[in-house]
């Protein structure tokens, strides 16, 4: 009786390959598994950062909110523990120049003129830089001598320009004939701008170069009152400085020519009522910013 051929056997190589290919799939499953739970690990360790941070801010908003805070109060400047703090920056908008004003008050359009000028603008770039801000925010078509109105804008093809009414946004300042100097000049001019307020400048937080145009004066001759401003230990913001109860305390720490402080006193105040604060809080590497804008009828709040 004649058997029947077996089967030949599988080759070892086949079943080599079997196992290696069962092997790189369990090794892939592990993988998408741990990467997973690290995924999942740093979503949830965002997460309490994220949770903290809100906390800090809140913290920090109540904080700059209470009405006996003050300038250079130490609360305003906490490290909570080895991994979170916060830092609550207070200014005025008296601090910088009230652009949408230009229009109504010649007095602060020759403030303006002198600033631009600092920054390295001649005097022909400045002033017409500080009239087509003014004309863009009138509510006319007349130019102002050195300004610029809609026939100009439109031989430049920007028929739309200027909008004849005050910026919502510093974002369009530079649609302005006449600025593209000025931010080759000096690329941080956001931070001399604002959309509110009358013009006043604040004896207490104007940076330098606005008091300068203010009083048409050098560096020199106000840096007696900047020093006098940051206090004994020479450290701005901090519980030492003196707040100026008078025009004449201000006036006594001011070396500049009699003629140039009456002339720029009248847009002085001791205390702007439009208060600026910046709260930066960190919960190890999570930054959140926090900017409050507060005065009568005006409240503005936005995070970052």
């Amino acid at each position: 009786m004649t058997r029947p051929p077996s089967a030949a056997p599988a080759p070892r190589g086949s079943t080599l390959l079997l196992v290696l290919a069962a092997i790189m799939l369990m090794s892939l499953s592990v993988m998408g598994l741990v990467n997973l739970l690290s995924r999942g690990l740093d979503e949830s360790i965002l997460a309490e950062k994220e949770f903290r941070a809100r906390l800090l801010l809140d913290s920090a908003r109540a904080i700059a909110a209470h009405p006996a805070i003050q300038r250079g109060d130490p609360l305003l400047r906490q490290q909570v523990s080895s991994a979170t703090s916060y830092q609550i920056n207070q200014t005025t908008e008296g601090s910088r120049l009230a652009i949408n004003q230009l229009a109504a008050n010649p007095q602060l359009r020759r403030l303006a003129q002198r600033l631009f000028e600092i920054w390295g603008l001649d005097s022909t770039q400045a002033l017409t830089l500080t009239e087509s801000i003014a004309d863009w925010t009138d509510p006319d078509d007349l130019p102002l001598p050195s300004g610029a109105e809609r026939d100009l804008y439109l031989a430049l093809e920007h028929p739309d320009y200027p909008y004849n009414r005050p910026f919502e946004t510093l974002d369009d300042l530079p649609l302005v004939r006449g600025t593209e100097e000025m931010e080759r000049l000096q690329p941080d001019w956001r931070n001399y701008f604002t959309l509110y307020g009358d013009g006043a400048i604040d004896v207490h937080t104007a940076p330098s170069p606005l008091l300068e145009a203010l009083f048409n004066v050098t560096p020199s001759e106000v840096s007696r009152l900047i020093r006098t401003r940051r206090g004994p230990d020479g450290i701005p913001d901090n519980e030492d400085d003196p707040l100026f109860k008078t025009l004449a305390e201000v006036r006594a720490v001011l070396d500049v020519p009699e003629r140039n402080y009456r002339r720029g006193a009248a847009l002085l105040t001791l205390a702007h009522p439009i208060r600026r604060t910046d709260c930066l809080v960190r919960a190890g590497s999570l930054e959140r910013r926090l900017f409050l804008l507060t005065g009568p009828g005006l409240t503005i709040t936005r995070e970052e």
